[in-house]
């Protein structure tokens, strides 16, 4: 039981702070460990504890203007967990298009080598495109809400997006490709 609190406590407290997706695993288990928690003080203790700690880490790391790096070392050491929400929604996305818009996505927003486009491609390359537009005015939203750092939280939303263009383009078997 400790052990499943140390490790969904931190993820589930910071879920909407950074914008986690948890993973439907640890979704499953969780409505079970929190009846459990409630039946042990000592474990109630703890949750709360932890609770509190991770919160007041990332509000002093908000404070401190460092609230991007915070989230993205607190994901990537939680990666088991659950991810970045754009990325898990990009990643389910990218399983359903070409190796050519891919790779157009990848060229035009993340760096990559250049790559050809056919007419078939366009309006799936164009949907991503309006996707990471929609999220980049989201993230300017909340940035002007908050006071945080504009261009900080729009390269968050295009490192997040390039992750997931990166991860599904090397890890999924490509879509047909239109003869």
């Amino acid at each position: 039981m400790e052990a499943k609190v140390r490790a969904y406590v931190p993820v589930v407290s910071l879920a909407k702070f950074c914008d986690i997706r948890i993973n439907d695993a640890i979704l499953r288990e969780h409505p079970a460990m929190l009846a459990a928690v409630k039946s042990d003080p000592n474990a109630q203790k703890l949750a709360f504890r932890l609770n509190y700690e991770t919160q007041t880490a990332y509000i002093k790391a908000r404070d401190a203007g460092q609230r991007i790096a915070f989230c993205k070392d607190f994901i990537a050491a939680n990666s088991q967990y659950g991810k970045a929400r754009f990325t898990a929604v990009i990643e389910g996305h990218m399983s359903d298009v070409s190796n050519g818009v891919r790779n157009a996505i990848a060229h035009n927003v993340c760096g990559a080598p250049p790559a050809k486009l056919s007419k078939a491609d366009w309006k799936s390359y164009a949907a991503f495109k309006q996707v990471l537009q929609i999220e980049h005015k989201l993230a300017k939203e909340n940035a002007e809400t908050n006071g945080w750092d504009v261009a900080a939280e729009r390269a968050a939303v295009t490192e997040q997006f390039c992750a997931a263009v990166k991860t599904r383009s090397a890890s999924s078997p490509p879509k047909s490709e239109p003869h």
